[in-house]
């Protein structure tokens, strides 16, 4: 296992408040590692590895939506028994095990922090080439986004490329997700910060279209920013924006 892609977590005795970070497909904690600075101290802070990230691409096509789902059940669970407020962050697909427990534990669950939240995707030759240049370990050619794309890539790298078919099937899983969670959202009552990304190259900007409807959702947009990427003026937003979101829930 990578040790960069590992859990992360900040226990803080007596803690009435907490966050948990849930990271998306093919990711893994590290992609919040500048955000856990800007949580409270007095917070506590649980960042999951969700099942089959942080190893082989077998480990991950051994992996399934409903063990992820019950994961991010059993984190909220195990914090809002200790914490009376809880915040879940999310990128990507963890935006949506965030909306899918806040709808299900609205009691719990006090505000959603979300970043590419993925209700409808659209495919690009930019994707394409950095799933494949991090999944293969090709080199990035001073690619800032392929860079960042490859240190985020929550899977060992694999030149064995029949081992990837399996990852169909998580894919399908992550598509009937996204189309429950299109369905779920003007149902989501808690208090919801969302910073989408104006350059994404995997999330169809059409996703902002089903969340600005819902008045509980203030969205933001990351001019200069693609999935994973955040260039250091959009960085700089994102977490002033991160740590004023805490405040108000603290």
């Amino acid at each position: 296992m990578n040790p960069k892609h590992t859990a992360f977590h900040r226990k803080v005795e007596g803690a009435s408040k907490a966050v948990l970070f849930i990271h998306g497909i093919c990711g893994s904690p590290y992609h919040f590692r500048d955000l856990y600075s800007q949580v409270p101290q007095d917070w506590t802070i649980e960042s999951i590895l969700l099942q089959g990230h942080g190893g082989s691409a077998l480990d991950f096509g051994r992996a399934s939506m409903a063990r992820w789902r019950e994961q991010a059940g059993q984190a909220v669970d195990d914090l809002a028994a200790r914490h009376s407020t809880l915040l879940i962050t999310g990128h990507s697909m963890g935006t949506l095990l965030a909306i899918d427990q806040a709808l299900q534990k609205p009691d719990q669950v006090k505000g959603l922090f979300l970043l590419a939240v993925p209700l409808r995707a659209r495919a690009t030759g930019t994707s394409a080439n950095q799933a494949v240049r991090a999944a293969l370990d090709l080199k990035s050619r001073g690619n800032p986004s392929v860079e960042t794309a490859k240190a985020l890539y929550g899977i060992d790298p694999d030149r064995k490329v029949w081992r990837y078919l399996r990852y169909i099937s998580r894919y399908n899983e992550l598509l009937r997700f996204m189309k429950q969670t299109r369905e779920a959202i003007p149902r989501l009552q808690i208090p919801s910060r969302v910073l989408m990304s104006r350059l994404d190259e995997i999330v169809s900007a059409k996703s902002a279209s089903y969340l600005t409807p819902n008045p509980m959702i203030s969205l933001d947009w990351l001019e200069d920013s693609d999935h994973k990427y955040y260039p250091p003026e959009d960085k700089a937003f994102l977490l002033r924006d991160f740590a004023e979101f805490c405040r108000k829930l603290d």
